[in-house]
């Protein structure tokens, strides 16, 4: 493991210095190097690939909380109000919220983000936060915004606020 460790190391630096290089170089002079499949690279979300692959390249921390400490949750179905996507964002509109936590209006149901509810989670609660990453068409669902990610939304000791509405614009998407 180490041996294979030490390769990815190398390839990762090698890969940045020719990319710094060849920005400098003239155009038609290129480098060919190995390209390092996701399948070599550690995983830097201790998630499960279903959820890791949330995150902006599979990119996340897994964080505990010192003191509680509020998130918010955009939900239209009360069904989902109580989920375990969080965000430390605060939107004004539903369209800022599909748009930056990039949830696909294709998903059934689909999330609309009528409402925002307060969610604070007590200390001790380990977390996993990151930037959202893009859902296709991109130009549509950008991602961008702040993720958090709990494993128990069920836990007794989290506090859930009451929801409210937030200003619903439509969403103009190719």
């Amino acid at each position: 493991m180490k041996i294979k460790a030490s390769a990815l190391v190398f390839s990762l630096v090698l890969g940045i210095a020719a990319s710094t290089l060849t920005n400098s170089l003239p155009e038609n002079l290129t480098f060919n190097s190995r390209k390092i499949l996701a399948q070599d690279q550690a995983p830097s979300c201790p998630l499960p690939p279903d959820i890791a692959i949330t995150f902006r390249n599979s990119e996340c921390q897994a964080v505990t909380l010192e003191k509680p400490q509020t998130f918010f949750r955009y939900y239209s179905d009360e069904n989902y109000k109580k989920g375990r996507f969080l965000t430390t964002d605060q939107y004004t509109t539903n369209v800022e919220v599909i748009r930056n936590l990039a949830l696909d209006q294709k998903w059934n149901p689909p999330n609309q983000a009528t409402k925002v509810i307060s969610v604070t989670l007590p200390a001790g609660t380990t977390v996993y936060q990151g930037i959202v990453a893009p859902q296709n068409p991109a130009d549509c669902y950008p991602g961008g915004g702040q993720q958090t990610f709990i494993k128990d939304s069920r836990d007794a000791n989290i506090q859930w606020g009451e929801g409210r509405a937030i200003t619903v614009t439509s969403l103009s998407c190719r």
